[in-house]
């Protein structure tokens, strides 16, 4: 057997249901030089007696003794991994055929970056279509601030610069930890392609399972990510965060624009901090363009509960002179739009 260029890392927990899909995405792979490092963390369903079956001298297969988690589990098989670049894959995904291939070759190309990932499709339980991110590459590095804007099971990393930053730390939102630490020291990159089909399930951990738990350790990341760009006393109301993660509703229910306002010119704020902060990933003129597209995101979801008079103050209040013409203009054709077809519905 030929020695492996890269370590595939997959750890398994009850994924009995879609885990044959997942091992034969990865096995199928037009990249064949890879170990696949598999570790059962401790199962109760048949999820062993599937990867037993395979007879593919690539899989090593650890069992733990009892359930350790999914932190535990990764920082275990990244010791075990005999290469330096780890391309991690979860049981109840599906990885297309080129994606090693792809990844492979980029980190080859680009010895100075720590990580790269790529776009999904994500899919149900049932395998049906359900969403792909529209997401910019260029526009990761700034919204990695406040959202983990990376899929994990699409990650390839240098198994060095994991451990130089402490491997995986955090025993929920393990990834969006281990990408903040790595995007602070190492550049990154996030391929425009889709590599992988992403399955949400009922058993989803930081979706079903876990959701309380990954979405307050995910408050006390994004804070401590603000500090890092804007200092280590600053601070700003939870609703604000949530605001930034595009979860609007602790905002809304304030009923107070000048809350509303403060956010705003708050997440300004923020972007100049993480404009003046030097990152090996900082690229000017895409922080600028992709908190552009932030702030007019919130904004437009903002004032869809205000009506028109008020959304046009709003604006007034929040919005640069030379855009601020352009917004009213929207607006006016927006509801001129609305009248014309309430007419032509009454006629």
């Amino acid at each position: 057997m030929m020695l492996p260029k890269l370590t595939v890392l997959m750890p398994v927990y009850n994924a009995g249901k879609f885990l044959a899909a997942a091992v034969d995405s990865i096995l199928q792979q037009t990249f064949r030089e890879f170990e696949f490092i598999i570790i059962d963390d401790g199962s109760t369903d048949d999820s062993v007696a599937i990867i037993k079956s395979y007879d593919d001298p690539r899989i090593r297969l650890y069992l733990n003794k009892d359930n350790i988690g999914i932190t535990a589990t990764l920082n275990k098989g990244i010791g075990l991994a005999s290469t330096s670049l780890i391309a991690r894959m979860d049981a109840d995904d599906i990885s297309y055929p080129d994606r090693l291939q792809v990844q492979y070759s980029y980190m080859l190309a680009n010895p100075d970056c720590a990580l790269v990932s790529s776009m999904v499709r994500v899919i149900g339980e049932d395998g049906r279509f359900i969403r792909q991110d529209k997401m910019r590459s260029e526009h990761v590095y700034y919204n990695l601030t406040f959202i983990c804007w990376l899929y994990h099971p699409t990650v390839m990393y240098r198994k060095e610069a994991v451990q130089e930053v402490g491997l995986y730390t955090a025993t929920y939102s393990e990834d969006f930890e281990l990408f903040w630490q790595l995007t602070r020291k190492y550049s990154f990159h996030n391929l425009p392609e889709v590599l992988l089909d992403y399955r949400v399930t009922d058993q989803s951990l930081h979706q079903v399972l876990k959701k309380v738990e990954y979405e307050s350790a995910q408050q006390q990341q994004v804070l401590r990510n603000l500090r890092y760009f804007a200092g280590g006393h600053y601070t700003i109301p939870s609703s604000f965060i949530q605001c930034y993660r595009h979860n609007f509703e602790p905002l809304i229910a304030e009923q107070d624009l000048r809350r509303w306002i403060s956010c705003i010119r708050e997440l300004d704020y923020i972007t100049q901090c993480i404009l003046e902060k030097l990152n090996p990933n900082l690229e000017e003129e895409s922080v600028k363009l992709a908190a552009r597209y932030k702030r007019e995101f919130i904004i437009s979801a903002l004032i869809q509960h205000l009506p028109l008079h008020t959304q046009v103050w709003f604006r007034m209040r929040v919005e640069p002179m030379r855009s601020l013409a352009r917004s009213i203009k929207s607006l006016l054709k927006s509801k001129l739009r609305y009248k014309t077809a309430l007419l032509t519905k009454n006629n």
